[in-house]
């Protein structure tokens, strides 16, 4: 929002969410904004204390609202909106539901909440063209019970010192992945059991390559905007192509090229094609990564590495190099 401003006064916006201080965000509200921005835990939060007067709102936004009104989340909207409706001009307010993905029941709740005769602006009707010309889509058939080594193995053959995300469907599987000993790259996670200070340290470590691999899920990964990512990798298809589109295009940002890498089983392949056949897109069939392709890629890691010692101490290890070449 602060990117919308022409100078630094032009007015004022106030964030609200949970686990961070309370007083900062009470004194803010107290002091007046423009824009207000909040997760809905912490909204009915200073509902409840009586620090909002929504009298004056014009125009209230739910965004991402295909998981807004599923997960766990809808009664939250409800008990804010309420709250709105009971103040506040119905005729006067506009009301915006935004999302990446509009599925039918999407269309069929916002009835309830909006005006007679509201406006659908689906920018996705075709959903051809819409994945990144720079990412190169491969597909890797693996069972279940094997993906863990077969990630592994793909993280160092395809993401050796490559910046990636790994998507999962669930928070136990990311908690899973990040446990599992296969894993030797240094991995973080991210998703909604993740207090939200903890979310926004992960990621600006993420962004500043303290760390290579972040997993995440779906929700905690929506509008996040990390330039140099190399690779994504998704531990199953998703269900719908919208999703396949919006994980995809985490990378290959900003022109520049990267690789999108999903795994399937015999029962989840029908997704692949799906998507395939929907986006417009061919998902080129690899092998899971072999012992060789593991070996040389972790070669390269050690030379990598090595052209990272600093110049001052090289003196001290001639001898070794000595030894080696022998």
């Amino acid at each position: 929002m602060a990117k919308l401003k022409h100078y630094e006064n032009e007015f004022k916006i106030v964030t609200v969410y949970g686990g961070v201080n309370i007083e900062d965000q009470i004194r803010q509200l107290k002091q007046g904004v423009d824009i207000f921005v909040g997760t809905t835990g912490r909204v009915l939060d200073h509902i409840s204390r009586g620090n909002i007067d929504f009298s004056g709102l014009k125009t209230i936004v739910l965004d991402e609202a295909d998981q807004m009104l599923k997960l766990g989340f809808k009664e939250d909207v409800d008990k804010i909106l309420k709250n709105v409706q009971d103040v506040c001009d119905q005729k006067a307010l506009q009301m915006c539901l935004f999302s990446a993905t509009i599925p039918s029941w999407v269309k069929s709740i916002a009835r309830s909440y909006m005006k007679r005769g509201f406006m659908v602006v689906d920018l996705a009707v075709d959903l051809k063209n819409k994945t990144a010309k720079q990412v190169q889509h491969l597909a890797i058939e693996c069972p279940y019970q094997n993906r863990m080594s077969a990630l592994a193995d793909t993280l160092i053959v395809y993401g050796n010192n490559a910046k990636t995300i790994v998507f999962t469907q669930t928070k136990q599987d990311a908690n899973s992945l990040i446990l599992s000993d296969k894993i030797k790259q240094d991995v973080e996670v991210m998703h909604g059991d993740i207090a939200q200070n903890q979310r926004e340290v992960t990621l600006k470590r993420f962004k500043e390559g303290k760390f290579k691999v972040l997993v995440a899920t779906d929700v905690a990964s929506r509008g996040i905007d990390i330039k140099d990512v190399d690779l994504v990798i998704q531990i199953e298809p998703p269900k719908d192509t919208e999703t396949y589109i919006h994980r995809s295009g985490r990378t290959a940002r900003a022109g520049k090229s990267g690789t999108c890498i999903t795994f399937y089983t015999k029962k989840t392949y029908e997704f692949v094609q799906r998507i395939e056949e929907q986006a417009g897109i061919k998902l080129k069939r690899i092998g899971v990564p072999q012992a060789e392709q593991v070996i040389k890629a972790s070669s390269r890691g050690i030379l990598n590495n090595l052209t990272d010692v600093n110049e001052d101490v090289l003196h001290l290890f001639e001898d070794l190099a000595k030894d080696l070449i022998e």
